[in-house]
């Protein structure tokens, strides 16, 4: 047996709350073991025995839900007694078998161990309130981020015609203009929208905050503002701002002061000032004497209490008085975890469903144990999709390895507050990413709508934006008729059959029923309904033959009509199908 693939850990993504009565738990395995059984309280508990008192015991078998080129994953749902459990795993492989517990490795038959209760794992107890649960809103909705200098201006009829997309290039959006494209995002079937800073700014992307407090006079007021609200929640959209509370711009009168008075300001502690002075007697700024995350963006201290009480006072304000729906907070990792949860506290006592996201590209489950965020943007999720089918650079193999890396690293219940995207300000356009190829485009798109958890798009996605990495991805977004591809049809009807099939489309659980060099059959359900997306990436006709897809009734999904299968599914070169069926 080979026990250095075997991998648990308690109280993780691989052992968690489903609910208040249901733990989930997964067990990783190379491919030699061929059973696994969760061994686990029996509800007999202490028994008298010939030789005195013993831990009785019951086995569970658990299900393969996943086996890609390197593991096997195993898992099962259990609901324990009395609210705690301890527990093992009995693993078999061939003759051999082994019992899997917290302190290592086991015989099944060594007596000692099998009333040592403490060197099994545990989860001590199920407290109702630790089930870790984003807002429920946010697994249905489909954001649209929008950089408000680049989206619309509905005052200037020469609008997007500037071919400089720098930081001190201004477009002139403005919130007015979001505002009148928002039944156009409705159509599309956009439910939330994500806007990039807003508040009083030097720049055109307004992450060096000069005033929280204002709007930028560039996008207009706070009137303006509030229309845009009150104008997408009449159409149901939630907005999502963008909150810089890691940095703030060097404008502000915080830093000014610091600058101004040196070590007698009173906001020097707002701030990581190695070394007194920040300017040369020339006025030149001597940035290796304070840190930042630019020389014009200083990083604020947000261990600091004084600082704590401000951003806390700019969150909530609009919040209260604007309504907004949540947060996106920028670099959240780099942000002081204490911070986090008092935010947290505060903002969910105002207003308990908001949405508080964060920006991090890497694993992050430090962040979202119930005390911080309810999701952060799931890059990881996305990056397997964009590099098999866009760069097509990952074989079928490796994109599973991948895509099943990412998404078991998180809970299900994690994963539903997840907001997953393909493409954004910070990295290359989706269609540039996949050379300008409207199939790749398409099933890229496809996938992000079978994701869990709440997906994004980037604005002009829909009609194939060109751009690669910042500034060329910051575009002023395109109102002519003439478009590099319209993938709107396609964008609406995803829309549709997600918000139709929510559970089905939103789901965590994928089953890969056929993974090839150029070939994928994947699959999701729900009790009552399965969808399956069939690839094949190839340059020839592929014949597929799965069992249980032979000679069933059921829908085309893409192309709208009905369909009855054969014993033998023929999918034409480059080409792919996404069915839906209602289980037997």
């Amino acid at each position: 047996m080979n026990r250095q693939a075997v991998y648990h850990k308690a109280n993780s993504a691989y052992a968690y709350m489903k609910d208040a009565r249901t733990m989930c738990l997964t067990l990783r395995t190379a491919h030699d073991v061929e059973r696994v059984a969760l061994v686990t309280d029996h509800p007999a508990g202490w028994v008298k025995g010939e030789k005195g008192y013993y831990w009785k015991k019951k086995k569970i078998e658990m299900k393969k839900i996943d086996q890609t080129a390197l593991y096997t994953y195993w898992q099962v749902e259990h609901q324990p007694l009395n609210h705690q459990m301890r527990y093992g795993f009995l693993l078999k492989s061939g003759k051999a078998c082994g019992l899997y517990i917290e302190r290592g490795w086991f015989s099944p038959e060594d007596h000692f161990i099998e009333n040592d209760i403490n060197s099994y794992f545990a989860f001590p107890y199920m407290h109702e309130s630790e089930v870790f649960q984003a807002p429920r809103w946010v697994n249905e909705t489909v954001w649209y981020q929008i950089m408000p200098d680049r989206f619309y201006d509905p005052r200037n009829p020469s609008w997007g015609r500037g071919k400089q997309f720098g930081q001190y290039d201004f477009h002139g959006g403005t919130l007015e203009g979001i505002k009148e494209k928002l039944p156009y995002l409705k159509q599309l079937g956009i439910s939330g929208i994500y806007l990039t800073p807003i508040f009083k700014s030097p720049t055109a992307h307004k992450y060096d905050t000069e005033n929280y407090m204002e709007i930028d006079p560039r996008f207009g007021t706070k009137e303006d503002f509030k229309a845009l609200v009150d104008a997408a929640h009449a159409l149901n959209i939630s907005v999502l701002l963008d909150g810089v509370f890691n940095h703030i711009g060097d404008h502000s009168v915080f830093f000014q002061d610091v600058l101004k008075y040196g070590e007698q300001s009173l906001y020097k502690d707002w701030f990581y000032i190695e070394k007194f002075p920040l300017e040369n007697k020339e006025g030149t700024r001597i940035v290796d004497h304070y840190r930042h995350f630019t020389p014009n963006m200083p990083k604020l201290n947000t261990f600091n209490q004084d600082v704590q009480a401000y951003l806390i006072k700019v969150a909530l304000y609009w919040i209260e008085e604007y309504e907004i729906d949540g947060w996106r907070l920028d670099v959240v990792n780099e942000i002081d975890h204490h911070f986090l949860r008092i935010l947290r506290a505060r903002l969910k006592a105002v207003r308990p469903d908001c949405y508080i996201v964060g920006e991090i590209w890497h694993h992050a489950d430090a962040w979202l144990q119930g005390d911080q965020l309810d999701g952060v943007m799931n890059y990881p999720l996305g990056k397997p999709i964009l590099e098999w089918i866009a760069a097509n650079r990952l074989s079928t193999l490796e994109f599973q390895e991948q895509f099943v890396q990412a998404l078991l690293q998180y809970s299900e219940n994690v994963n539903r507050g997840m907001l997953t995207l393909l493409d954004s300000h910070d990295a290359p356009r989706l269609y540039e990413y996949a050379g300008y190829d409207r199939e790749r485009t398409t099933l890229c798109l496809i996938m992000l709508y079978l994701l869990p958890g709440s997906i994004c798009l980037y604005y002009g996605t829909e009609i194939g934006m060109d751009g690669g990495e910042d500034p060329s991805n910051r575009k002023p977004m395109q109102w002519t008729d003439e478009v590099n591809a319209d993938f709107k049809p396609l964008i609406k009807r995803l829309a549709s059959l997600r918000r139709s099939n929510l559970a089905l489309f939103a789901g965590n659980q994928f089953e890969f029923l056929k993974v090839q060099e150029d070939l994928l059959v994947l699959k999701k359900k729900t009790k009552t309904q399965a969808l399956y997306l069939l690839i094949n990436r190839s340059q020839e006709q592929q014949r597929i033959e799965i069992m249980e897809l032979k000679n069933r009734k059921g829908r085309d999904l893409l192309e709208q009509q009905s369909i009855l299968t054969e014993n033998v599914i023929v999918l034409a070169s480059l080409s792919y199908k996404l069915y839906k069926f209602e289980n037997n």
